[in-house]
């Protein structure tokens, strides 16, 4: 029986073992530039950007400091690994070329650095963008914040582009060679089980889409949508994990899983639910659920996951 979860999905560091063959650790990184829709629009009603940025960003460090800073602790606590520069906050791709290349080139000349991942809007995805990221000499992965294929998810969450968009920038990113990975929201109010594995199905049939973050919606203090949201509205933690063990089975076997939970939740950011506890418990949960409903992802597909053997 396939025990661990591991066997039961393409963990991103299995995937991430098997591309550098060996063990790498992603550290956070910033710009320092703030997302230009919310300093526009207010951004999106679930955004707090106090939940996603570390104190070593929040310092306004370069980038050369932040790695001195964090790289240590983590070295300390893994050992040497290797490490992936991962510009995770804001948009990451706003701002002038030049200035990101720097930034992105100064994070990728520091030892143990094997390559770049990029966070960011589909609306900050341009051709000068790509072209500037493809002059990078280490791999390039980008994420693209696609939350929903349902136009109607999207305004609702005042993303301020509409789905069109971030197919083409999936499409113009794929297309020049750019590794592509996006973020999803599961359980927008408004969409039912069909309307998530809708955007599940763009997913499997999108041939430049390697990886997903999966999130829950939190909703925290201070944000728009603490306003507007009931308690009933909420997707809680054990209905999501009953949702992600079903949704697990219709996502193609190949695609990676990055996230499968919204992370660096504390209980005194959030407005309502249940979603005080842990990941290592959530994980636990999922697996178990999974293993009783016999669910591998993509096994309700055509291509289910099978681990490769020796790959631990």
């Amino acid at each position: 029986m396939k025990s661990r979860l591991e066997d039961r999905i393409y963990t991103y560091s299995d995937y991430l073992k098997k591309k550098f063959g060996e063990k790498v650790f992603r550290v956070g990184l910033s710009t320092g530039i703030p997302c230009p829709h919310r300093i526009a629009t207010g951004g999106c009603i679930f955004c707090d950007p106090q939940t996603f940025t570390g104190d070593y960003i929040r310092k306004v460090l370069s980038v050369q400091d932040q790695l001195n800073e964090i790289v240590p602790i983590i070295q300390k606590s893994c050992g040497k690994v290797k490490l992936l520069a991962y510009f995770q906050d804001e948009t990451s791709t706003a701002g002038e070329i030049a200035v990101l290349k720097e930034k992105f080139q100064s994070a990728l000349n520091f030892p143990d650095v094997l390559g770049l991942v990029v966070s960011t809007r589909p609306d900050y995805i341009n051709v000068d963008i790509v072209k500037m990221l493809k002059q990078l000499e280490k791999p390039v992965t980008i994420e693209i914040g696609l939350q929903s294929v349902h136009n109607s998810s999207l305004e609702f969450l005042n993303r301020g582009h509409n789905f069109s968009q971030v197919d083409e920038a999936i499409q113009l990113c794929g297309e020049n060679g750019l590794e592509v990975g996006v973020h999803l929201i599961m359980g927008i109010p408004g969409e039912n089980f069909e309307d998530m594995k809708k955007t599940i199905s763009y997913i499997n049939d999108n041939e430049y889409i390697k990886l997903l973050k999966f999130h829950n919606l939190i909703v925290y203090k201070g944000t728009k949508l603490e306003k507007i949201i009931s308690k009933e509205e909420i997707i809680n933690i054990d209905r999501y994990i009953d949702l992600m063990t079903n949704l697990l089975g219709y996502l193609r076997g190949e695609k990676v899983i990055t996230r499968l939970f919204t992370s660096n939740i504390s209980p005194n950011q959030v407005a309502m639910g249940n979603e005080v506890g842990n990941k290592t418990k959530w994980m636990n949960y999922l697996r178990k659920k999974m293993i009783a409903k016999g669910i591998i992802q993509g096994c309700k597909t055509n291509f289910i996951y099978k681990r490769e053997v020796g790959n631990v």
